[in-house]
């Protein structure tokens, strides 16, 4: 949806164009606004950054990878520096986003009334935060997901168990 913004596309009824002037009416930073103008949206940016971190935690290179990037005086970076954003975003994004998930189903059933905001209609508001709501719950769960799936892959392993004592 972001990216179809900044790229000048329409999304559930508004333009890019609309997007970056309401930026602008609301008082957006001008380094936002240059990255917008220029067709890059920072939270789309900001979104690949979370799915690198993703794949980090889910992919073998993920636990390599900080050990020949970031060396701290010779020793390698401890296992819970990718473990931290990881678990920080997922205590974040899951909450926000099933309790959003769940307020866009009342709106949706017309139980409670959407804020237009910058939108034109309800219905836009509401498919618009369907996706923004939708993306942050399964992106969330999935980041809860591969974090453990890297703190069970990286635990230390005993030297007891290794020699049969």
């Amino acid at each position: 949806m972001k990216v179809i913004w900044a790229t000048g596309g329409t999304f559930a009824g508004v333009s890019g164009e609309e997007v970056l002037a309401a930026y602008e009416r609301n008082g957006s930073s001008g380094v936002w606004l240059t990255l917008e103008s220029w067709g890059l949206d920072p939270t789309a940016l900001l979104a690949a950054l979370g799915v690198f971190l993703l794949f980090g935690l889910i992919r073998p290179w993920g636990q390599v990878f900080p050990r020949w990037t970031l060396v701290l005086g010779g020793r390698p970076v401890p296992r819970w520096l990718p473990l931290t954003p990881a678990v920080v975003g997922a205590a974040t994004l899951v909450p926000y986003g099933v309790l959003g998930a769940a307020y866009m189903v009342l709106a949706t059933t017309g139980a409670v009334t959407v804020r237009l905001g910058d939108f034109r209609s309800e219905s836009q508001a509401i498919a618009v935060g369907w996706v923004g709501f939708g993306a942050f719950a399964a992106y969330g769960v999935a980041l809860l997901l591969a974090a453990r799936s890297y703190w069970l892959r990286t635990r230390p392993v005993c030297g007891a168990g290794a020699s049969g004592r």
